[in-house]
């Protein structure tokens, strides 16, 4: 089994102004944009050549049904759509604590996943931004639970 994280750039600037348009304004558009962020970080790394399943940690229902739409979905679609991948939700987020706002400690334990069986081995998993990790990790740790064989996660942001 082999995991990588990978938050493409610092949660600053631009960038962080985009996700925060995405996920507080309403601004779908710049999910392609935050897309094209991680699709070239990908072929930077060569990694974005061979057969993925495209993936995304879904957030909270609650948050889903307030915004209108998924943002970390709205990215992952299009990261698929660049790399030509298929696009399947395989997760089902079942804490619904929100990260936002939380200490660090809280943010640690506050996801958790659900996910189906996966019949492809290798996951492209998508999220808006890394803040502590947590909850890539544990996204991770079900995708592998499910069968996944290997798990790169990516985000367009990080502040670690």
């Amino acid at each position: 089994m082999e995991v990588q994280y990978l938050g493409v750039a610092a949660h600053e600037g631009l960038v962080r102004d985009a996700v925060l348009n995405l996920k507080y304004h309403g601004h779908r558009a710049v999910a392609r944009q935050l897309a094209l962020v991680i699709v070239d970080a990908l072929e930077d790394l060569s990694m974005a050549n061979g057969e993925w399943l495209v993936t995304w940690a879904p957030t909270s229902e609650m948050r889903r049904r307030k915004r209108g739409f998924d943002q970390s979905e709205l990215i992952a679609r299009h990261v698929g759509a660049f790399l030509g991948q298929p696009v399947r939700r395989l997760l089902r987020r079942t804490s619904s604590q929100f990260q936002t706002g939380h200490s660090r400690i809280d943010r640690l334990n506050a996801v958790s996943f659900q996910g189906r069986r996966i019949d492809s081995t290798a996951i492209l998993l998508v999220d808006d931004v890394v803040t502590t990790g947590a909850t890539f990790r544990n996204a991770a740790y079900e995708l592998v639970r499910c069968g996944a064989t290997k798990v790169i996660c990516v985000a367009p942001s990080h502040t670690l």
